[in-house]
């Protein structure tokens, strides 16, 4: 609600401006633009953990998510509101400096929209009968149902992760253009791991990927007969009025 009223306040004050010729009523205007357009857009993205999108893969009984820029999306957001309250003011103000900025946040922002398909165009969790595999142009990692185990992490950053433990002479390792980033490989003495994945790529809260791989890895029978309407309900947390009627933390611990 603040930010519908801030972009409803933004646009009327920005045309009040402009019919009145007020420059700083426009220039109020258009911060309201602002802040409302990154507090709805990035509202929007964080809300896409409670809403997985699985689809179907290349084989039966397969599944995959691709990847979604979560943390990536409220930067994007702020660029483009930036930008284009940097152009509005230049085209307002007839002012050259607030054009040019404007103009260079776009680049910028194109730059990063374009990084971001390219990486989403090959990366995928992938959920089959016999295997998990994670897929992006940094790693590709096959690790057998059978022969892994799964536990809760954490990155450098404190983001949550899920460690996936397994014998390495049982993962399938795959060559990728690019190198992996040190704090998702093992090291290079342990036998087993862990290799860590990060939940928030996917889309999913790291409490449903969790709970869902756990189950999946326990129940054989279940994975050759998986549906995507039953890995999307296992991968969707409880509804809001649920988790604050059992007054659980939006940010759940990876270990219940």
């Amino acid at each position: 609600m603040a930010s519908l009223a801030a972009l409803v306040g933004g646009a009327a004050g920005s045309v009040v401006g402009m019919v009145f010729g007020d420059r700083s009523v426009v220039g109020i205007g258009g911060l309201l633009l602002l802040l409302g357009g990154i507090a709805a857009i990035t509202y929007f993205v964080m809300g896409i953990e409670d809403r997985p999108k699985v689809r179907a893969g290349d084989a039966e009984n397969t599944f995959v998510l691709r990847y979604l820029p979560v943390r990536l999306a409220p930067v994007l957001a702020g660029l483009a509101a930036v930008a284009v309250a940097a152009l509005w003011l230049g085209i307002v103000t007839g002012e050259l400096e607030p054009t040019l900025c404007g103009i260079a946040l776009l680049v910028a922002l194109l730059l990063l929209a374009g990084l971001t398909l390219s990486y989403r165009r090959t990366a995928r969790l992938s959920f089959s009968p016999d295997a998990i595999r994670i897929t992006t142009r940094n790693f590709d990692w096959e690790f057998p149902w059978d022969a892994a185990h799964f536990a809760a992490g954490f990155d450098p950053k404190g983001a949550e992760t899920i460690e996936i433990r397994c014998p390495r002479h049982a993962v399938t390792t795959r060559r990728t253009q690019r190198k992996t980033p040190t704090h998702l490989r093992p090291p290079a003495d342990s036998p087993d791991g862990p290799w860590k994945i990060a939940p928030i790529m996917w889309g999913v809260r790291p409490n449903s990927l969790y709970s869902t791989m756990t189950h999946l890895r326990t129940n054989p029978a279940l994975r050759t007969q998986l549906t995507r309407p039953q890995l999307t309900a296992m991968l969707t947390p409880p509804p809001w009025r649920t988790r604050h009627a059992l007054d659980l933390d939006p940010a759940l611990d990876l270990d219940l």
